[in-house]
Parts: C-alpha cells; sequence; structure tokens
C-alpha cells in the first residue's frame, strides 16, 4: 500500500522535485560510500605504518648486528624506504576532504582530487612499495650468501618475496578497480547533478 503510494507521488511531482530527490538520494549514497572508503583507507594506512615501525625496529637490530657489509648497506636501505613509506602514506592522508566548512560541491571536487591521489598511490605501487625493499631483501640476501648453510633460506626467502610482491600488486590493482574508479564515477555523476 504504502509503495503504491510512493509511486503516485513521484508521477505526480514536479521535473524540478524528481530531480531534487534524485540528488539528495546520489548525495546520501556517495556519502555512504565515501565513508566506508575512508575506514578502510585509515585501517590500511594504520597497518602499514605500524608495520613499517615494526620492520625499521627489526632492520635497525639487524644493521647492528650482521657482520656483513652489504648486508648493512641493504638494511639502510631498506629502513629508508620504511621511513619513505611512512612519509608517502601519511602524506596522502593529509589530503583527505572535510564536509564540514565546505560546500557541498566543493566538498564533491576535493573529494574527487582525493580519490584520484588515491587511485595514483596504488598504481604506482610497484614503484614505490615493491620494487624497492624486494631490491633490498636481494641485496641483503647476497651480504650472507658466501655461509653455504643459508643457502635454501635464501631462496626461499626471495621466492616468498617476489610471490608477496606479485599479490601485493595484484591486491591494489583490485581495489582500484574495484573500489577507486567506481566512486570516481560516482563523484563525477553527482557533480554533474549537482551543477544543473
Amino acid at each position: 500500500m504504502i509503495e503504491k503510494e510512493l509511486i503516485k507521488i513521484w508521477q505526480s511531482s514536479t521535473e524540478v522535485e524528481r530531480v531534487k530527490f534524485k540528488r539528495s538520494r546520489l548525495m546520501i549514497d556517495l556519502q555512504s560510500s565515501f565513508d566506508r572508503l575512508h575506514k578502510s583507507i585509515k585501517y590500511r594506512d594504520l597497518i602499514e605504518i605500524i608495520t613499517a615501525i615494526v620492520m625499521i625496529l627489526i632492520f635497525g637490530y639487524i644493521t647492528y648486528t650482521v657482520p656483513f657489509v652489504l648486508s648493512k648497506i641493504a638494511a639502510i636501505f631498506i629502513i629508508l624506504w620504511l621511513i619513505y613509506v611512512i612519509f608517502r602514506l601519511r602524506s596522502s592522508k593529509k589530503l583527505k576532504p572535510s564536509a564540514v566548512t565546505e560546500s557541498y560541491l566543493d566538498y564533491l571536487y576535493k573529494t574527487k582530487e582525493y580519490l584520484r591521489i588515491q587511485k595514483k598511490l596504488l598504481d604506482s605501487v610497484l614503484y614505490w612499495y615493491i620494487l624497492p625493499p624486494f631490491i633490498g631483501i636481494i641485496v641483503f640476501l647476497s651480504g650472507i650468501w658466501i655461509i653455504p648453510e643459508t643457502h635454501n633460506t635464501i631462496i626461499m626467502t626471495a621466492v616468498g618475496t617476489v610471490g608477496y610482491g606479485i599479490f601485493a600488486y595484484l591486491l591494489n590493482k583490485r581495489k582500484v578497480k574495484k573500489e577507486i574508479i567506481p566512486r570516481l564515477r560516482k563523484t563525477d555523476e553527482l557533480i554533474k547533478v549537482m551543477k544543473e
């Protein structure tokens, strides 16, 4: 019964009222979607930063204890890379839009820019997140290769590192395709509706 009444109201409403309804529905849907994305990004960044801090401590200890110069250099390189990861994640977080002080259209433009930055961050993960530690770990393992008992462990670690890199790359590509691009499209659609 209520559904039929809503249909009658919808059919009897003017075009302007329909556009207002469509606009508010899009705004609510998109805001809910943004909230989920922001929570996901916040959780991802928190895990990555905590992991990076723990790894900095581990590689700092390794730098101090490992006698091989090549391995020490690689450990320092990995520490520097981990600091860069923390910096990169924190700097992208600063660009998160705030809906409190802006008009909704400004908020949408800033959100669109934030989504583009997140897309760029995830699309370039191979260059800033996967390759540097892979190189560092290979150099680190090369430093201890002179110990024959470690060869199997070194090979397994190298294979595991490659596997992790492939997994991280595919996971980030999937996240761009399933989460970022659809939200960019919805944002463009809502910006278009808001301008009308």
